[in-house]
């Protein structure tokens, strides 16, 4: 099997988006399910990254081999003069976003947890990768 990371495209959206739900749920701790909406939700914002957000970049893992079947998915937000949005993360979480659904102690604590290091470190050079 012959791997090759490439560029996330337009056609690949839905089936990366079902990726990451696949693997992760909705949220990176806790696998919870995808609330209703989620998906599109999730796949509405990659064309926008993709055409105006250099700093975001969408990659997937393709089998050469395999008619470039889609393996993996990965988004990378690399900002090499820091982050532009460091008041933002010293917000509280909205609330209408912890009440989508049942899990929203946890999507608070996952929004406290990731928002300390990015407060910390995202006036410096950093890079933060979620699959």
């Amino acid at each position: 099997m012959q791997l090759s990371v490439r560029p996330v495209e337009h056609a690949d959206v839905a089936q990366c988006i079902k990726i990451r739900i696949d693997t992760l749920g909705s949220l990176v701790i806790g696998r919870p399910p995808p609330y209703p909406g989620y998906a599109q939700e999730s796949e509405d914002k990659v064309p926008d990254e993709i055409e105006k957000r250099t700093y975001v970049q969408h990659l997937k893992v393709v089998d050469v081999d395999n008619e470039d079947i889609v393996m993996a998915y990965a988004k990378w937000e690399i900002y090499p003069q820091g982050r532009p949005d460091l008041d933002q993360l010293r917000k509280p979480m909205d609330p209408a976003d912890k009440e989508v659904d049942q899990y929203g102690s946890l999507r608070e604590a996952a929004h406290d947890y990731f928002c300390i290091p990015k407060r910390m470190y995202g006036g410096e050079y950093n890079m933060l990768a979620s699959r």
